[in-house]
């Protein structure tokens, strides 16, 4: 249809490629800010893009040295 043919390829790979982003992004988010990074990703399993909005928001833990 006008010349956009994605094909279902790229679309499963763009589906999984969304579907993979929010766990690599809340691993870092998790360890930045001093979380548990494995219940992180547990809940990035169930809430997915919502937990990375969440971590997004809370203040980075500063470590006095």
């Amino acid at each position: 249809m006008f010349g956009l043919d994605i094909g279902v390829a790229t679309l499963f790979f763009l589906f999984l490629f969304f579907l993979a982003l929010p766990f690599i992004i809340n691993a870092s988010l998790a360890k930045s800010r001093g979380q548990s990074v494995i219940l992180m990703l547990l809940l990035t399993f169930i809430f997915s893009w919502i937990v990375t909005l969440i971590l997004a928001f809370m203040p980075k833990n500063r470590q006095s040295v």
